[in-house]
């Protein structure tokens, strides 16, 4: 059962989850939810999206709502396929039935008992209008294999020294500079009444509707900041656990970031691209002499600058990525 702990006046939150053929990945996520400790004084209200022309989780959802009859809990179909759509789904109902605060975290995740309140407890603090905590990997799969063990533990580092960045602008005074993806998020609704911005759609199935998303709200004021004790645990598949993988992704967000690039300005995007190239260059000969000595990491940056290579050169001929066509896990 849901649990309660004290820590601030009643305010409506919209919990929302995205999802898209990962029925047990997605069950993980509820699970999780059910054992999450809330804040005293809360409504808090469950909104599910299935990004999909039929619904296919009606069993799912209902064994979630027998677990918190205390709760609401709304299921949506969002048939326009994109991760864009489907979180303006959820954040057009939270503003539409006066939610204060919505929150995301991704089906493939699930969150620490004290994730919401640890959210809630940085947002009032300070009055935010944006939260952001760490996303972990989930424990290791006993059942990996050899190599597959070694590219989640290149993944993990990475995801390790990435956290302990942030860590350090937050202790230096600088939380509201690190930037928040919806893996674990809050956005505070008035916000978004206020200044009507919503997630990209135009980068259809692309990917990086969050990014774009804190940087435009950042350049209209937006108070943000990181907290590291909401803390989120992602299941890495045995699919996403090769050097293929992690190269089409790179890939296929660098080709995204220069066409967010080249919108802002065309000219200097393309001269930029040079710099990019020849960095990336450089840092792959410095990946392979790793080699001996790091194999996992020096794999992984291999993939990681090769991958970005590729994706700033399609960018400049102008070509779409459709990242999410494929989904990892299930």
């Amino acid at each position: 059962m849901l649990q309660s702990s004290s820590i601030s006046p009643k305010r409506k939150i919209a919990v929302g989850t995205v999802t898209r053929n990962r029925p047990l990945m997605l069950g993980r996520l509820l699970s999780s939810y059910c054992k999450m400790s809330l804040p005293e004084g809360t409504e808090v209200h469950f909104v599910i999206i299935e990004n999909n022309a039929v619904a296919t989780l009606s069993e799912i959802i209902k064994d979630f709502q027998a677990q918190v009859p205390q709760h609401k809990v709304s299921y949506f179909i969002e048939p326009e396929l994109g991760i864009a759509s489907a979180r303006n789904h959820v954040l057009e109902y939270a503003i539409k039935n006066d939610y204060d605060l919505l929150t995301f975290a991704d089906d493939d995740e699930e969150v620490h008992k004290q994730w919401l309140i640890e959210l809630l407890k940085e947002q009032s603090a300070y009055n935010l209008d944006l939260v952001g905590s760490p996303v972990r990997l989930a424990p290791l799969d006993a059942t990996f294999s050899f190599w597959q063990t070694l590219i989640w533990t290149a993944v993990d580092e990475n995801n390790q020294r990435v956290e302990n960045r942030h860590l350090e602008m937050r202790t230096r005074g600088h939380a509201g500079s690190v930037r928040i993806a919806t893996g674990s998020w809050m956005g505070n609704l008035d916000f978004f009444r206020r200044t009507g911005l919503r997630f990209d759609t135009s980068l259809g199935l692309a990917g990086g509707e969050d990014w774009r998303l804190y940087d435009e709200a950042k350049m209209m004021g937006a108070r943000t900041s990181w907290s590291p004790h909401a803390i989120a645990y992602e299941t890495v598949p045995a699919t996403r656990l090769s050097l293929r993988y992690y190269y089409r992704r790179d890939r296929d967000h660098a080709c995204m970031v220069f066409r967010e690039r080249f919108r802002k300005s065309p000219s200097k995007s393309v001269i930029r691209l040079f710099g990019s190239l020849f960095a990336r260059v450089y840092k792959t000969a410095i990946a392979l002499a790793m080699l001996p000595f790091h194999p996992q990491r020096a794999l992984l940056n291999c993939a990681h600058h090769l991958g970005s290579s590729v994706g700033f050169v399609q960018g400049c001929l102008g070509m779409k990525t459709r990242h999410y066509v494929k989904i990892d896990g299930n």
